[in-house]
């Protein structure tokens, strides 16, 4: 309980240490972006292959995900063999957190509403829309717009598999998951489909979600032992 207590105040400084600093320069993304961004030919880094390729590829590793999680789910709930059993916490957790972190939050609820143009849309970047701070809902754009990151979001959700586990595996998948988002994120970033605000609030956003199963799950072990403390008692008094 107290590791998680520290993740979760880290976690709240981190997002309020972001949310301070876009308060206070609204305009940081513009630099950011613009070192990926040439006059002459736009966010060149779009137009390499190996980048297309990725761009395609991870959505589909995203659907692959959600799969294979629920798939392990069922092995480690239904599954005879003894092994499989280890596979039903990180599954679930994986299977959650993408649904409700990268689907419902991530691509439902900010990219369908917030209205944040992407960085090849701006009029500082050769587009027609205004930028506006990631903070601030718009009306810069329809759908599937900027914030937050969904390539990205798909690296940070690989957080989710260290959620239902010890320590030391929550760390460990805590750095695979930014490493990856980051990463990801990145490559978004130099190709002018995001800006780096929308890369990082994903990923507190899918951390977030990691924390909030973990909450979830740790109050319904609790409510399940009290449960079954009466019905232990009897057993040992008889």
């Amino acid at each position: 309980m107290s590791a998680t207590r520290r993740e979760t105040r880290l976690w709240l400084a981190l997002l309020l240490a972001l949310l301070l600093i876009y308060v206070v320069w609204p305009g940081l993304d513009l630099p950011v972006s613009a070192w990926f961004y040439r006059p002459d030919s736009g966010f060149w880094v779009d137009d390499q292959p190996w980048v297309q390729a990725v761009h395609h590829t991870v959505p589909w590793i995203g659907r692959l995900l959600l799969v294979g999680s629920l798939a392990g789910w069922l092995l480690g709930s239904y599954g005879r063999r003894p092994g499989l059993r280890q596979l039903r916490r990180p599954a679930a957790a994986l299977f959650l957190g993408l649904v409700f972190g990268l689907g419902l939050l991530a691509h439902g609820a900010l990219k369908e509403h917030w209205g944040r143009a992407r960085p090849l849309q701006v009029s500082q970047f050769g587009g027609t829309a205004a930028y506006t701070p990631p903070w601030q809902p718009a009306t810069q754009c329809q759908r599937n717009c900027s914030f937050v990151s969904g390539h990205a979001g798909t690296g940070f959700a690989l957080i989710a598999l260290g959620t239902l586990g010890t320590v030391r595996s929550r760390r460990r998948w805590l750095i695979a998951g930014w490493s990856t988002g980051l990463l990801l994120g990145a490559l978004r970033i130099a190709q002018g489909g995001h800006f780096l605000s929308d890369v990082l609030f994903g990923g507190l956003l899918l951390w977030g979600t990691s924390l909030a199963i973990r909450a979830c799950w740790t109050r319904w072990r609790l409510r399940r032992w009290h449960k079954l403390q009466p019905i232990n008692t009897k057993k040992a008094t008889t």
